[in-house]
């Protein structure tokens, strides 16, 4: 069996339309073709039920926070849409800023923003010793020679338009986690892996992009090391490279 992992939220609602342009209008958030609002690895699904109330009675029960980069921000676009506060932003110990507002049907909204201090509490509660990097967020930054050649080849092999696009880059989100193609005069090493991918069938990812046109380095391997791998006992891989050189992997995890 392999890890298990919360892909998406489901909230019911009487007016499932209704709800859902308040969450993506009030966060920020937009609907995939599933209407799953995107946060972070996290989707959350605003669906019709018969079985719920067009207010909800308990709303404390269940609470979803969103984490948010500026909680301040974050209430301003909240007071601006006229929304309702259960607590207004505050700063409690341990290094955390809470508001909470409800939404349309009255579940509790919950916004939480992290601060150093509260990553430096959480290594001393483990007994570690906290370091300047515990609360920054890992992403990659790929080269492109040719930022127009890059962005085809990214939409017609593998798929993925960017959600962001600027005169020196382009943003992409997938799987819940971002990367950027930023343009450099300067060309990619392609000696070592610069970016993987995570797939729950290589066989089937494979065949689907060498129809697109995508030219792997070699057949599908099984990976040699022990590394952390989300609780999976290996993990079989291959490559390709982007238009601009830069090696990606694709690997898959093996359960026991």
């Amino acid at each position: 069996m392999g890890m298990t992992t919360i892909e998406s939220i489901l909230i019911g609602s009487a007016d499932p339309q209704r709800l859902r342009e308040w969450y993506a209008d009030a966060l920020g958030a937009r609907p995939d073709v599933d209407r799953f609002l995107g946060f972070g690895q996290v989707g959350v699904l605003i669906d019709g039920r018969d079985d719920v109330a067009p207010r909800a009675a308990e709303p404390g029960r269940v609470i979803i926070n969103y984490y948010v980069p500026d909680i301040h921000k974050a209430a301003q676009r909240l007071d601006d849409r006229g929304a309702t506060w259960v607590s207004r932003a505050e700063y409690r110990d341990g290094g955390l800023w809470f508001a909470t507002v409800e939404d349309l049907e009255g579940n509790y909204v919950q916004l939480i923003q992290t601060t150093p201090t509260y990553w430096a509490k959480k290594k001393e509660r483990a007994g570690e010793t906290a370091g300047p990097m515990d609360h920054a967020r890992a992403a990659v930054r790929l080269p492109a020679q040719d930022l127009d050649r890059a962005r085809r080849w990214y939409s017609e092999r593998l798929g993925l338009e960017p959600v962001e696009e600027r005169e020196g880059g382009l943003r992409y989100l997938c799987g819940g986690t971002e990367f950027v193609v930023f343009a450099s005069t300067g060309k990619a090493s392609g000696d070592h892996t610069q970016m993987g991918f995570t797939v729950p069938d290589i066989d089937l990812a494979v065949e689907d992009l060498r129809k697109r046109g995508v030219r792997f380095e070699g057949d599908i391997v099984d990976v040699q090391g022990n590394y952390p791998s989300t609780g999976a006992v290996g993990e079989r891989g291959t490559w390709f490279r982007d238009s601009e050189g830069n090696l990606l992997g694709l690997g898959q995890y093996i359960y026991e």
